[in-house]
């Protein structure tokens, strides 16, 4: 029991650490002014959207590949990467880069992959979560007006409590449901092992993704807006003058 638990705390700190990374990527990427403002204006023509899809895609790759093997699965943050796409740039680009992570995943009954993570028997339920969490952010963009340059602190607490649950549904219902159409495996035993050993990981580095993606880019947001307003006060100088 023990062992088990240090186990589970150690992957929650790996995973945290994972997340921490992307993190740290994303803000020297926010330090672009141009950048700040490509995130702003929230309106994004056919090619950027493909361009979003595919950035997001290979991060949902990247979590795969650099997952942390444990309990015969391997835990990541790619529902949390293909949730904030849908946010960010719509529902095309959630559903776009939910399905290339999700069948990118699903790609694991075949093969190990390049690191030698993603073959691993919860293949197929991990991919089948992956891009419901793509069509859960672009449900959240489409139905419910997701936008970051008007979230509200309420939002983002909905959604990160979102993210954590979607957590629990595709570890709890899931990937057990759909491991027994491919393995020896059983629902319960199955469900079993999900909750004691991936689940808290799992859920809570997901949430936490979730959390430092949103609050990261509106921050990026922020600043955009307060460039605009010094842009506008210089303007209206030069004309009074």
């Amino acid at each position: 029991m023990i062992k088990f638990l240090t186990q589970t705390i150690d992957l929650a700190k790996d995973l945290i650490i994972f997340v921490s990374l992307i993190i740290s990527f994303l803000y020297l990427i926010f330090l672009s002014g141009r950048v700040r403002q490509f995130v702003y204006k929230q309106k994004y023509s056919k090619r950027e959207k493909v361009g979003l899809i595919l950035v997001f895609g290979a991060l949902g790759i990247l979590a795969s590949e650099y997952g942390m093997k444990f309990a015969g699965t391997t835990p990541n943050i790619r529902d949390c990467i293909a949730m904030f796409a849908g946010i960010l740039g719509g529902p095309a680009v959630g559903i776009g880069a939910g399905l290339i992570s999700g069948l990118y995943r699903m790609t694991g009954v075949v093969w190990t992959g390049f690191t030698g993570t993603l073959g691993q028997w919860s293949a197929v339920g991990c991919g089948v979560a992956t891009i419901g969490a793509g069509f859960l952010g672009a449900w959240l963009a489409k139905y419910k007006n997701i936008r970051i340059n008007t979230i509200t602190t309420k939002w983002i607490v909905r959604i990160i409590i979102i993210a954590f649950v979607w957590q629990i549904v595709h570890i709890q219902i899931l990937v057990p449901l759909i491991a027994p159409l491919h393995t020896d495996r059983h629902f319960l035993e199955t469900s079993r092992l999900l909750f004691n050993n991936i689940l808290f990981p799992m859920a809570t580095s997901n949430a936490l993704g979730m959390l430092l993606f949103l609050f990261m880019t509106k921050d990026a947001v922020m600043k955009r807006e307060v460039e605009l307003a010094e842009k506008e006060m210089v303007e209206a100088g030069i004309k009074e003058s």
